[in-house]
C-alpha cells in the first residue's frame, strides 16, 4: 500500500497568490487546515479589511487590541459604514479612533458616514507619513442632501499627510483652500470621479509639482471641468490623462488649444463620452506628439471610418502602439460600423504594427 502524498507547505503562498479574488469566507475555512494555511489565510485576511457597518468595526477594533499578531498584518484599511441613522455611540468611535491609530498604514479608505467632512477623520490617522493611497468614497452617500460627503483640503492637511502618492475622491464636495506657504507634494496620481469641486483648482492639490503620472477625470460637468483640466496641463506634465463624461457633449470640451509643451510629454490619452471629430484629432496630433496610447470611446465620437484609416495611413500618432476606438460614428445618430469598414481601420493598424481594440 502506498503512503499517502505529503502537502509541502512552501505551496500555500503559492496557491493563495495564483488567484486575486480569494472570498473571505473561503479564507476562513482553509485557515482551519493546517497552522500554515492559517497564518498566510490570516495574512491575506488581514492586510487591508474592508469594513461596512460600526458593528464590523468594534468587533475588528476588539480582536486587533486582543491579538497584536493580527494587528502587525494590517497594510490598509477600508473604513465606510452606513446604515446608522443616530449619532454613533462612544464604543464605535473609539473603534473608529483605534483602527485609524494602527501602525503602518499605508492604504485607507474613507467612506459612508466618515465620508462626511473626511478631514475630521484623516486627522486620527496615527502615522501619517506611512499613508501612500488615500480614497474618499462617498458613493453610498451621493442621493444624501443634507450633509453631503465632503473634503476640505487645506494646507494643515497637506503637512499632515506627506507622502501621500494616489489621491482618489469619488462623489464628495471638493473644498481646496490655497496654501499660504510652498508645501513639496509627493501625488503622482490623482482619480477624481464625480467630483464636486466647490472651491479652489486641482492644480493646487500638486502645489507646484511639475509632473503627474496620472490624472483620471469623470465628471457629468465638463464645461466646469475644463477650465480645471486647463490649468493642469498648462502647469504640470502629465503622463497619462483619463478623460471621461457621464454626459455627451454636443461641442468639445477638450482644452488640446493651448499652447504648452507639457502636451508633447503626454503618453497615453483616454478620452470617454467626448464630441470628438477630425480637426479634434488633427489637433491632439499635432500637440501630443509623444503618444504612445490613445483610445477615443463613447456615442459622440463623429469620426468615420475612412477618417480614421486616412488619418493611420497620413503617419499621425507616429508614436503610437495602442489604439481604441468605438464600434461606431455619430452621424448622428450613433450608427455602428459594418465588418467591412472596421477591416479598413485594422488594416490600417496592421501596416503600422499597432494593435486595435474596439469598445
Amino acid at each position: 500500500m502506498h503512503p499517502l502524498p505529503v502537502f509541502i507547505d512552501d505551496l500555500v503562498p503559492l496557491i493563495l497568490q495564483a488567484d486575486d479574488h480569494w472570498w473571505p469566507r473561503d479564507l476562513a475555512t482553509i485557515a482551519s487546515l493546517s497552522s500554515t494555511w492559517l497564518y498566510y489565510a490570516r495574512k491575506r485576511l488581514y492586510q487591508y479589511p474592508i469594513i461596512q457597518s460600526f458593528s464590523a468595526a468594534v468587533k475588528l477594533a476588539t480582536s486587533l487590541e486582543t491579538n497584536p499578531l493580527l494587528e502587525s498584518l494590517v497594510r490598509g484599511i477600508s473604513l465606510q459604514p452606513v446604515g446608522c441613522e443616530r449619532r454613533p455611540q462612544k464604543q464605535e468611535l473609539w473603534a473608529v479612533r483605534s483602527l485609524l491609530g494602527l501602525d503602518g498604514l499605508q492604504r485607507v479608505t474613507l467612506g459612508g458616514e466618515l465620508a462626511v467632512k473626511a478631514e475630521r477623520f484623516l486627522r486620527l490617522i496615527s502615522n501619517p507619513d506611512d499613508l501612500q493611497e488615500l480614497h474618499i468614497d462617498g458613493s453610498l452617500l451621493r442621493e444624501r442632501l443634507n450633509s453631503p460627503p465632503s473634503l476640505e483640503w487645506d494646507e494643515s492637511l497637506a503637512f499632515g499627510l506627506p507622502n501621500i502618492t494616489k489621491l482618489r475622491l469619488t462623489h464628495v464636495e471638493l473644498d481646496i483652500a490655497q496654501a499660504s506657504i510652498p508645501i513639496p507634494s509627493s501625488i503622482t496620481s490623482i482619480v477624481l470621479e464625480d467630483v464636486h469641486i466647490v472651491n479652489g483648482h486641482i492644480s493646487q492639490l500638486l502645489n507646484g509639482r511639475k509632473s503627474l503620472d496620472r490624472l483620471h477625470l469623470t465628471t457629468s460637468d465638463p464645461t466646469a471641468f475644463q477650465e480645471q483640466l486647463r490649468l493642469v496641463l498648462a502647469s504640470c506634465v502629465v503622463a497619462c490623462l483619463h478623460y471621461e463624461t457621464q454626459k455627451e457633449t454636443k461641442h468639445s470640451d477638450i482644452p488640446f488649444d493651448i499652447e504648452a509643451e507639457n502636451l508633447q510629454s503626454l503618453r497615453c490619452l483616454h478620452l470617454n463620452g467626448h464630441f470628438v471629430d477630425i480637426n479634434i484629432l488633427t489637433a491632439i496630433n499635432e500637440t501630443c506628439r509623444g503618444l504612445v496610447e490613445l483610445a477615443v470611446l463613447g456615442r459622440a465620437v463623429r469620426v468615420s471610418t475612412e477618417e480614421w484609416a486616412h488619418l493611420l495611413q497620413s503617419g499621425a500618432f507616429s508614436s503610437l502602439r495602442r489604439l481604441g476606438l468605438p464600434w461606431g460614428t455619430n452621424e448622428p445618430p450613433f450608427c455602428r460600423w459594418p465588418p467591412a469598414a472596421v477591416a479598413q481601420i485594422q488594416e490600417a493598424c496592421n501596416f503600422r504594427k499597432i494593435p486595435l481594440r474596439l469598445y
